[in-house]
């Protein structure tokens, strides 16, 4: 007798069910793409973790009364256009399977409900007449009750949660409620953007903190959210999350083009909040890659991570002129004391297409270290190493291109291999030893010593990008050295035209933002701010007369009554 055999076929849809449905999440995800498909706007989950068992009801179409005895049985399904979240026609059997299975729903066409049971083969043991609304209720009880090994303790809620989150984000016209042992633990309305249900969905974010685009080139269809990097960021890449035609999916190069966008505009060891939803032809994308439809083969994958490339890059541009509001932690400055030369202060300006801050005035330089500047909206501490970092950083990168010197510069001992990957070329001069007749512009100088010490510390970066903060960094500003008043401004107003001025390319925090309103609150302050100007002499008379000043702080109060645009305090002043 032959020792390899067929698998029987129950051993095989066993298989195949505990592939498809590997925990309460599974399941939950199943029915809630049915929901979808049936084009429900209104859906409510029931979950008992501690019963392995979910339900979830929709007001969609229904299913006619003569198909209930099909709807479970092995590769059976109704959404074979290739515009649906379902395609293998396995999760209602899958469930049967693994757990106890009921179906009451009515369609339009019946004259009434159905209550429809399944046993584990997924065929129809009992059917009866049953009212209820137009659409569908699905209750899975007692999920692995045959599969022990499968129960690993009580479910956790965080993850059912977020498959309902991801859903509502990706079908923003859905309203949805979910309950845990009958206690509500999430209702969100209907919408008309992903940005609108991110807004619910994280109800601590402002609307200000977001930039949100909605773009259509050809047959593709993109809704791109993204938090504000100066303002929003995260220990852990949870909030990057990116969804195809209506489904949240693992797409680990795309990823990596958002990390890399966002590489030098967050602090150290900080990821973005981004979510990502593009629509695409049903053609151009092949879900049979995994089980739980988590990943796609999907055409013109280059094409389309290039797309998002550029929408990133785009929102953040739009971004960038938008004050930040919210404070951001000091960090600690470099304490280098190099002399520095004021010419360098100069930097040619940016383009105009970057970013437009709020109006900078520079008042006074803190511990040679900290630019204290004034904004319409309160002050600002900007730290002035990492601020002229920006701008050399940026400034670099547009004027990479080579120029020839007119004394070509010898360096010894560096890797060839390690200089052309940063675009630049060697020319062999004896043993281990080579020429350099072009350097990036960035990198000129009339002093060969300068220019052959940026080149061995090129050498030692991984990349270009690498390279190009090095440079940045090391003909930067240094703590420490003192600037006048110009200076200063001209240092703001170079920054102020980068296109990625709240953090330096390292991700540091460049400035810290105190608004003038929280300077009210710290004070205590509940009165308007006088506008009108006190007379010098009218002022001394005040001083004479009322050394206490109690009679100066209500004259002050009265002459700012008509210009107020906050009631007035009427307790008593405090003496001057």
């Amino acid at each position: 007798m032959s020792k390899i055999q067929p698998l029987n076929p129950e051993r095989i849809a066993q298989m195949a069910a505990g592939e498809v449905i590997d925990s309460l999440g599974a399941a939950l995800r199943e029915l809630l793409e049915n929901a979808l498909d049936a084009q429900a706007t209104r859906i409510q989950v029931e979950i008992w973790p501690s019963r392995w068992q979910v339900r979830v009801a929709d007001n969609g179409q229904g299913i006619p009364g003569s198909e209930l005895e099909q709807v479970a049985r092995r590769h059976t399904t109704s959404k074979l256009d290739g515009c649906s979240l379902g395609f293998r026609g396995e999760a209602l059997h899958s469930l049967a399977r693994l757990g106890s299975l009921t179906i009451q729903t009515r369609h339009a066409d019946d004259a009434h409900g159905w209550l429809a049971a399944y046993n584990r083969q997924g065929e129809l043991a009992h059917q009866q007449p049953a009212a209820t609304a137009l659409g569908t209720v699905v209750t899975v009880a007692d999920l692995f009750a045959d599969w022990p090994l499968r129960r690993r303790g009580v479910p956790p809620i965080a993850p059912l949660l977020t498959l309902v989150q991801n859903a509502a984000l990706a079908h923003p016209w859905v309203s949805w409620q979910v309950h845990r042992e009958g206690q509500l633990l999430l209702s969100l309305w209907p919408g008309t953007s992903l940005q609108d249900l991110l807004l619910q969905v994280l109800p601590q974010l402002d609307l200000s903190d977001l930039r949100y685009q909605r773009i259509q080139e050809g047959d593709s269809d993109w809704e791109v959210v993204l938090g504000l990097p100066d303002r929003l960021h995260r220990p852990r890449p949870d909030w990057i999350r990116l969804a195809v035609n209506g489904r949240f999916v693992q797409m680990p190069d795309w990823q990596r083009v958002i990390q890399s966008v966002f590489q030098h505009a967050l602090p150290r060891h900080r990821h973005p909040l981004v979510v990502v939803h593009l629509r695409l032809p049903p053609e151009q994308v092949d879900w049979n890659r995994h089980p739980a439809k988590s990943e796609l083969y999907l055409r013109d994958p280059e094409i389309r991570q290039e797309q998002l490339r550029q929408h990133l890059h785009a929102l953040l541009q739009s971004g960038s002129g938008q004050a930040s509001r919210r404070s951001v932690h000091l960090i600690r400055a470099s304490k280098a004391k190099s002399i520095y030369r004021v010419s360098s202060l100069q930097s040619p300006a940016l383009p105009a297409a970057g970013c437009s801050l709020p109006p900078l005035k520079a008042l006074a330089q803190l511990h040679r270290i900290y630019i204290l500047a004034e904004h319409p909206q309160g002050l600002w501490l900007v730290e002035q190493h990492l601020a002229h970092e920006r701008v050399r950083y940026e400034y670099i990168q547009q004027h990479w291109q080579p120029v020839e010197l007119e004394t070509p510069v010898m360096l010894e001992g560096l890797s060839s291999q390690a200089m052309e990957q940063l675009g630049l070329e060697l020319e062999p001069f004896g043993p281990n030893t080579y020429l350099v007749r072009r350097v990036p512009l960035a990198l000129w100088s009339e002093d060969p010593k300068e220019i052959q010490g940026s080149l061995r510390e090129l050498s030692r970066c991984a990349d270009l990008e690498s390279a190009q903060v090095a440079v940045a960094c090391r003909g930067a500003l240094r703590n420490g050295i003192p600037l006048t008043l110009e200076q200063m401004q001209q240092l703001l107003e170079a920054w102020q035209r980068t296109a990625n001025p709240h953090t330096c390319p390292h991700g540091r925090p460049v400035y810290l933002a105190l608004a003038e309103k929280d300077l009210a609150r710290y004070f205590r302050r509940r009165w308007g701010i006088c506008d009108r100007p006190i007379s010098d002499s009218k002022l001394e008379s005040f001083w004479e007369l009322d050394p206490l000043g109690d009679r100066f702080a209500a004259q002050v109060r009265r002459s700012s009554s008509a210009s107020a645009s906050e009631p007035r305090d009427e307790t008593r002043s405090a003496p001057l």
